[in-house]
């Protein structure tokens, strides 16, 4: 199809057109998926017009300057934009107010369980080891869309190499009764992301299919911004519960951790050798220590270090500010990658053309 043929649909269906009038360079809102624009003509909009010329699509106008169409074009995304509009979509997922389970947390080492709607997003990360029925569930995740699984690059290269099944809706994995078990389809590990090394530690699953949403499986939101307010932030994990201890942990346990600023938490981790970088503020976030006695462990990597969603407190839904990258089981901080810093990655991945 020709742009001359495009214009000439446009203003052939003119009338049946959903258009919000308007002029040149005034603010519009495309519908779906309700994300902002700015009034242009439509052969300055190459994202409208493509859609005109190759699908056939019907744009959505502002007006019309003499015979042209003015259509409500998209303006640049935002980094953040998408993680906030899906954050408001997620907390309505929930017919039924779940156990928010933010109150004080006493103590995944020092941690307590968790209850069954507590964290909707957890997901438990299963490679096959000799046989398609054979498998061991080694690492944790976040599920932030309803096909996304949000971990570290570390537990794509584990052993067993990369992850192929995960485990969502249950806080004890021997209880089938909410279980989700869905194949994974692909990943995507960050491409700066070296092998053993704590450094651009983030990685995201694609699952052969979407989730069912249930009070027991709802994505989190994602913390969009590098300065975290919170003082405390909540760690879970199906990992070692006590420091030495390699038994197979069946539930889900959580830990409320202290977050740690950076200075203090390089301090402590001068000299590692898998940290030869030190710990890096834009990319990290510390939390717990071995002061406290509480931290992740061995199992919990991938997992979510949380907060709690204040924007919308009757919905109990949780920000994911990282994912446990160094679990030193509380000898030392547990280092996280900070995911502020990698928002634009992570969206450009899940939510590519703005419409998912």
């Amino acid at each position: 199809m020709l742009l001359v043929d495009a214009i000439n649909l446009v203003k052939e269906f003119k009338q049946q057109a959903n258009a919000v009038r308007g002029d040149i360079g005034t603010s519009c809102i495309l519908e779906s998926p309700n994300y902002p624009g700015i009034c242009k003509l439509l052969i300055q909009c190459k994202e409208i017009r493509d859609e005109v010329v190759f699908h056939q699509k019907l744009p959505q106008t502002c007006g019309f300057e003499e015979t042209q169409p003015i259509v409500c074009c998209p303006k640049p995304r935002r980094p953040g934009y998408m993680s906030e509009s899906k954050c408001r979509e997620y907390a309505t997922y929930t017919k039924e107010k779940p156990l928010c389970g933010h109150s004080i947390v006493k103590r995944v080492v020092g941690g307590i369980p968790a209850g069954k709607t507590q964290f909707p997003h957890m997901a438990l990360l299963g490679y096959r080891i000799l046989s398609r029925y054979s498998v061991q569930w080694l690492c944790g995740g976040s599920l932030i869309s309803e096909q996304y699984i949000l971990t570290s690059g570390s537990c794509m290269y584990t052993e067993h190499r990369e992850p192929k099944l995960a485990l969502l809706g249950v806080t004890n994995i021997n209880d089938p009764r909410e279980k989700q078990e869905i194949n994974v389809a692909s990943g995507f590990t960050h491409p700066e992301y070296k092998k053993n090394l704590p450094y651009n530690d983030i990685a995201l699953l694609k699952l052969e299919r979407p989730v069912e949403m249930t009070s027991y499986v709802r994505p989190a939101c994602l913390y969009i911004n590098s300065a975290i307010q919170d003082t405390t932030a909540v760690a879970t994990g199906w990992g070692a519960t006590e420091y030495l201890d390699r038994s197979n942990n069946r539930n889900l346990f959580e830990v409320k951790l202290d977050i740690i600023d950076h200075q203090t938490c390089n301090d402590l981790y001068r000299n590692s050798s898998n940290l030869d970088k030190g710990v890096i503020n834009d990319i990290h976030v510390c939390t717990g220590g071995a002061t406290e006695g509480k931290g992740a462990c061995e199992g919990d990597s991938g997992g979510p270090m949380q907060i709690y969603h204040r924007k919308d407190a009757t919905r109990c839904i949780y920000d994911v500010v990282g994912v446990i990258s160094v679990a030193s089981c509380a000898e030392r901080p547990t280092v996280n990658t900070r995911v502020s810093y990698y928002i634009k990655w992570i969206e450009d991945i899940v939510w590519p053309d703005d419409s998912e």
